[in-house]
């Protein structure tokens, strides 16, 4: 037994950080594992990065694999396998393996990993986090429709082993927990649901999140990399749709191009905002400063980060109730969740009900805010992760330092369970939602 596991130890608690990328790389999975290794630092023990896996065997498998797949497709049409198959998943294995026997740790952390840890050969307890499971990609994402049916199993053996693997298995939504459960079999008392921060080094503070009012122009806001998956259209027409009815108001789209010839003089386009630029991050910070709602007519979405961050500037969120984006959204308290098919009409109307009554809006934004320092925010997901590593490791864990200040928050007692939704139940200091597990134990060893 290691120290750490040892009563009254102070020696930090070693958490292996297992992912074939370097976290430490804050454009790494667009910075969350930089947040989430940060977190776990701040609240939980000392982060041990067991990655990147730049070895030539993984390498020699990769690329191998693209070369087959680029020849199968002209032939069929067909990817033939994705990466989550068996030969890079026992190598990948092999190598955290070796990396376990140079660098000890007493707990590991797996995030979007269920290819490293499917076939990884350790007694040490794992905590698997993802915030979407093989079968709802399949089902979801329309570019995976051409995937083979060789590909689709492999990704389903893989997925059912990882989930099978760990002690712990965590999402940020209960569409995601709700299919651990009920497709791949994972134990209502093992299964968490604990919500993403906003990946945002300098939030702002409380006072100039509040700062906003609806006088003058109504500025909306869409953020994404494609402009159709993102729901361009619905934003635009949107749009247009205000502007008939006598609203003053003006769309930006920043991080994407409509397709040519989709243009307007109340819409400005910005192709590009680099985070890691200074210049950048207060170009972006500005615009949520200036709008007024975020919209997210999102067409396929596992989580939606962007609501996170528009909390954080006490920015409401209108999005399209789908996937895991009610996740981050709870209805009415910090944005609204609009059916999938609703057209841009439908959020005009959405808009047009709340500048009607200035007095709802400003609650709205302080409402907003609260859910940011609630549980939207990385320091909430570290305490959580804490209570959840405590409970798998059946131990209480000291961090080794002062911890930042807790939001408090209510404890609801009342927990459900993966068999209807998964999370009710609060975590520690008050951050996030979790299933019946942390209070049943756990069933898995």
């Amino acid at each position: 037994m290691s120290d750490a596991h040892l009563p009254g130890s102070n020696r930090r608690l070693k958490i292996g950080f297992v992912h074939r990328y370097d976290a430490r790389n804050i454009r790494s999975w667009s910075g969350t594992f930089y947040f989430m290794a940060r977190a776990l630092e701040d609240h939980v023990g000392e982060v041990v990065y067991l990655g990147p896996d730049d070895s030539p065997g993984t390498k020699f498998i990769i690329d191998n694999l693209a070369r087959v797949n680029r020849m199968w497709q002209r032939f069929t049409g067909k990817i033939l396998a994705t990466d989550k198959n068996r030969m890079l998943s026992r190598r990948l294995a092999r190598f955290f393996e070796g990396r376990l026997r140079e660098s000890p740790c007493d707990i590991l952390f797996a995030p979007v990993a269920s290819v490293e840890i499917a076939y990884l050969k350790s007694d040490l307890p794992l905590v698997y986090y993802s915030d979407i499971t093989w079968v709802q990609i399949l089902d979801y994402y329309p570019e995976y429709t051409s995937v083979s049916s060789f590909g689709m199993s492999e990704g389903e053996r893989i997925e059912a082993a990882a989930i099978t693997r760990a002690q712990a298995a965590v999402y940020p939504s209960d569409w995601a927990a709700q299919s651990a459960c009920k497709h791949y079999g994972a134990s209502r008392e093992t299964t968490f649901k604990v919500s993403f921060g906003a990946n945002l080094n300098d939030p702002p503070s409380r006072d100039l999140a509040l700062n906003r009012s609806l006088k003058g122009t109504v500025n909306l806001l869409l953020l994404g990399v494609d402009w159709v998956r993102k729901g361009g259209p619905i934003a635009f027409d949107c749009l247009t749709s205000l502007l008939e009815r006598g609203i003053d108001a003006h769309l930006t789209v920043c991080g994407c191009v409509p397709p040519e010839g989709l243009s307007h003089p109340r819409m400005h386009i910005i192709p590009f905002l680099n985070k890691k630029d200074p210049d950048h991050r207060i170009q972006l910070a500005q615009l949520f400063f200036d709008a007024h709602f975020m919209l997210l007519p999102t067409r396929a979405e596992a989580l939606g980060i962007v609501t996170c961050e528009a909390s954080a500037f006490g920015l409401p969120t209108l999005a399209a109730d789908t996937g895991g984006v009610g996740g981050s959204l709870r209805e009415g308290v910090n944005g609204f969740l609009l059916p999938f098919d609703a057209p841009g009409s439908a959020y005009a109307d959405k808009i047009v009900r709340i500048i009607a009554d200035p007095v709802r809006y400003a609650e709205l934004v302080v409402s907003s805010r609260d859910e940011y320092e609630r549980s939207l925010n990385w320091n909430a997901w570290g305490r959580s992760m804490r209570s959840i590593m405590e409970h798998v490791l059946n131990r209480p864990i000291d961090p080794g330092h002062p911890r930042q200040a807790a939001q408090p928050t209510e404890v609801n007692q009342n927990s459900d369970t993966c068999d209807s939704e998964p999370g009710s139940a609060g975590l520690d200091e008050g951050s996030a939602e979790v299933t019946e597990g942390l209070v049943a134990g756990v069933s898995r060893t």
